[in-house]
């Protein structure tokens, strides 16, 4: 039987993240789930991990996983979705996030036809993240971290994505890629994530781009500062902020990949 809604969770090599964002998927209020941790290249450990994980989980889990060739996030979650099993609501996320128990609840409530609804995340110091385990997270520890100023600005963030997308604002909503649901039907007719962004960043804000383009224009549901996860600190990327695909997110794109859940280059 097809599940309410398919969680998609990358990673690459960081399973001392990974082994505290699982467990908290198994903490959540809506349990008509499946989960997928797109992996983009781990090694061995991630897949004992997320295997044993499977084994005792009380939804559904498969680990979709494919060969380290660079960054290929965009692909992974597209193979992700692939391998899926039809599921009508698309939560996509990352490994180095715990969320809430009401975190997914959040995102089903909002849910409908060609639904985009984006948040965001309580990012957490170094030192907070330090006192994170997996007792704690079983204990809903980790649900009242995250300082007053950091709650504040994604209140700010969501006031600004309203209004961005009331008046037609080009890039709005803001979006990150760690809190994102859309209706698999809308998901399908963008044709995914477009594979032709390969390396760090940006290939989010190019969904969210054409998924506004497309008519009629998508329900948008701006979640921050009332559904966001909770992001652990690590070091950035070695390729953070390099901009690599800057060029060709600034080309007039199609709203409907070339690259992406189908490859249409005939």
């Amino acid at each position: 039987m097809t599940r309410r809604a398919r969680v998609v969770v990358t990673t690459y090599e960081r399973l001392h993240l990974l082994r505290l964002a699982l467990p908290a998927w198994a903490r959540q209020t809506f349990t008509d789930f499946a989960l997928t941790v797109a992996d983009d290249g781990s090694g061995p450990d991630t897949r004992a991990f997320v295997a044993a994980f499977a084994r005792t989980a009380p939804f559904p889990v498969d680990h979709v996983w494919w060969p380290n060739e660079g960054f290929r996030r965009a692909g992974i979650l597209n193979e992700a979705v692939r391998r899926s099993a039809g599921e009508p609501l698309l939560l996509f996320t990352d490994g180095d996030c715990v969320p809430p128990a009401a975190f997914l609840a959040g995102h089903v409530a909002v849910h409908g036809p060609r639904t985009f609804a984006v948040g965001g995340a309580r990012k957490l110091t170094k030192p907070e993240s330090a006192g994170v385990t997996e007792e704690v997270v079983a204990a809903g520890g980790h649900e009242r971290l995250g300082g007053f100023a950091d709650r504040l600005d994604l209140r700010w963030k969501g006031w600004k994505s309203r209004v961005g997308v009331a008046l037609r604002r080009p890039r709005r909503p803001k979006v990150v890629g760690l809190n994102i649901g859309i209706d698999r039907a809308l998901f399908e007719e963008v044709n995914g994530y477009d594979e032709a962004f390969v390396g760090y960043g940006l290939e989010d804000s190019d969904l969210r781009d054409r998924v506004m383009a497309t008519t009629p224009r998508p329900v948008v549901r701006v979640l921050y500062g009332r559904n966001d996860t909770i992001h652990l600190w690590h070091p950035p990327a070695a390729t953070a902020g390099a901009k690599v695909n800057l060029p060709y997110y600034e080309t007039a794109r199609p709203t409907r990949c070339v690259r992406g859940l189908a490859d249409l280059r005939g």
